[in-house]
Order: C-alpha cells, then structure tokens, then sequence
C-alpha cells in the first residue's frame, strides 16, 4: 500500500457524514454479527502516564464487513483526543485514520436507543434520564428518534440552572414530546419505566426505593471501577443483568464489581448484549426487572467508522 492511499477522515468530515440513523443500524448489524459468533473484539486497555495523562486502546475485527480496527484514545490533562484506525481485513491495509470523538458520542446514544427498543415492554410508558450533560442530550435525541411515544420523559441533574436549559431547548427541539423538570432523583423515578443515566457520579443516581415494579435501567455513565451510579440494592433486585462485553465490566464497571464483591451478583450470572440477538431470547415476565451496563466496545466503533469510510469514498 502506497501512504498516498491512506484516507485521513478528520473531525468535520465525519461530522457531515455521521447521523443518528447510520450510527443506529451500524451498531445494529453489527451487534447481529457479534450474535452469530462473527466478530473478535478485545477489550479496552488503558494505562496511566503521569497524572492526568492516560492512554487506552481497544480493537476489533469484523471479518462479514472485510475490516479490523483499533481505537486509540489519549487523556492529557482533561482533554481527550479519539483516533480509529481502520484496515482491511484480507489485506492488512491501513484504510483512514478517523478523528472519533463524534463516533464515540454518535455510538453510546445508538447503543441506548437500540437496547430501549429491543427490551422495552409493551408497559413502559415513561422515561427518565439521570444527567444533563453533552452525552445526555445525544442520548436523548437518539432515543426520542427511535422511541417517539413516550408518554412523559422526566429530567433530573442537580444542576438546577443547566438542568432547566437543557429541557427548555428539548422542549423547543420536540414540542410534541412531554419533558418534565425534576427537583429531585425520586421526582424523576417514580413513574419512570425506562431509565438512562448518563452522569460521572461516584455515588449512586438510583435509589431503589423510588423505582416501581419493573423497569429497565441503562448505565453508561463513566467507565472506571470506582464509580457507581446505581446503587446495589437495585442490581441484587435485577432479574436481568447485561453488559456489552463481560471481560471489560470485570475491568471498568464499578456498578457490577461492587455488587459482585457484595456477593449479591455472579458473573456467571451476567449476559452479552449481544446475547439478546440470538433467536432464543425472549423476554417474559420473569424478566422484567433489567440493568445494562453500556461502557463502549470496540466492535461498534468500528463498524461505524466503516461505514463512514464508504461514504466518504463514495462521495470523492
């Protein structure tokens, strides 16, 4: 391979190339694949460097889609810089580097918005998201386009000021969506049936006590062991325990490695994402009480990234 062939895909470009709706069936085809058993994917490696500096890889290979590829990610004093690098997969070729802090954002919302359609019950009406940040607002347009008929869709950040910003421009984003301003986590709770929470919270976000009988509560807050925003009760009451990959929650996941710990949860007791894919899978009333934990794999990075490398050699 000539470096003259190397495609450098830079923020902008996937900016104008990336949507909601191609990171969604990405994620989708992807996950089907990983289902049948087609897909490799080693999980996230990181290593610290000095403080405030960290260096993290993960890698896929993708074989149906004639790709691998490994995303790259450097911390250096709170700002963050995302690289993937595609190859080809019969011919060892780099194809691009790709710029993918947007890849990243894009990926985690399709993921929640995919998960709420495969194991949202025909009794979930309400849903609540926990955090009000710039994952939060990708997380919720993403699930509003794919999940338009929620009844009501509570809000709750203890930040008062961004928390009341952040619904005022929702509200101006999808009129016919009903966004209600929560004072309080048992506020946003209580009638809620779908819960999201997209905060980096050391302490708990979810109080047991405050959920009803069955719900379906998606984690994908910070990827690191010592943080926990779902508090252990709600997990040893969990019917359904899911992770997107197991190996990187024994790593990442403080949610899952406290409760384990506790002896109030077993790995073996924890199901692949994928695992909802297989023909056998089938939600019953037994299953109704459901945890995922989203920390981000590699697998769906790169199918997205292939997916923007098409289209922009489509598009040239």
């Amino acid at each position: 391979m000539r470096l003259s062939d190397l495609k450098i895909i830079n923020h902008s470009i996937v900016t104008e190339l990336i949507s909601m709706d191609l990171a969604y069936h990405s994620v989708e085809s992807v996950t089907r694949m990983q289902s049948e058993g087609s897909v490799y994917l080693k999980p996230r490696t990181t290593k610290s460097f000095g403080e405030s500096k960290l260096l993290a890889d993960m890698t896929a290979s993708i074989p149906e889609m004639n790709v691998f590829g490994i995303k790259h990610y450097v911390v250096n004093n709170g700002h963050y810089f995302y690289y993937i690098y595609l190859y080809d997969f019969r011919e060892k070729n780099l194809l691009a580097i790709l710029e993918a802090e947007k890849i990243g954002r894009y990926r985690t919302a399709a993921v929640t918005a995919l998960t709420i359609n495969k194991l949202r019950t025909k009794n979930m009406h309400n849903l609540a998201i926990i955090g009000t940040g710039f994952q939060a607002q990708q997380q919720l347009k993403s699930v509003i386009a794919a999940n338009s008929d929620f009844e009501k869709i509570f809000i709750f950040s203890p930040n008062k000021n961004r928390r009341t910003k952040f619904v005022k421009n929702f509200r101006k984003l999808f009129s016919k969506q009903e966004f209600i301003n929560c004072d309080s986590m048992k506020d946003a709770l209580i009638d809620s049936d779908a819960i999201i929470t997209a905060t980096n919270s050391s302490s708990p976000v979810i109080n047991y006590d405050y959920l009803k009988d069955q719900y379906l509560i998606i984690g994908m807050g910070a990827a690191t062991p010592y943080y926990i925003e779902i508090d252990e009760k709600t997990i040893a009451n969990c019917n359904l325990v899911i992770a997107d990959d197991i190996d990187q929650a024994k790593l990442e996941s403080g949610d899952l490695l406290n409760s384990v710990s506790k002896g109030l949860l077993q790995w073996k007791d924890v199901i692949y994402f994928s695992d909802i894919f297989k023909p056998e899978f089938k939600l019953s009333y037994e299953k109704n009480k459901i945890f995922f934990k989203s920390l981000g794999i590699a697998t769906w990075d790169v199918s997205i990234a292939n997916d923007i490398y098409k289209k922009f050699i489509n598009s040239n």
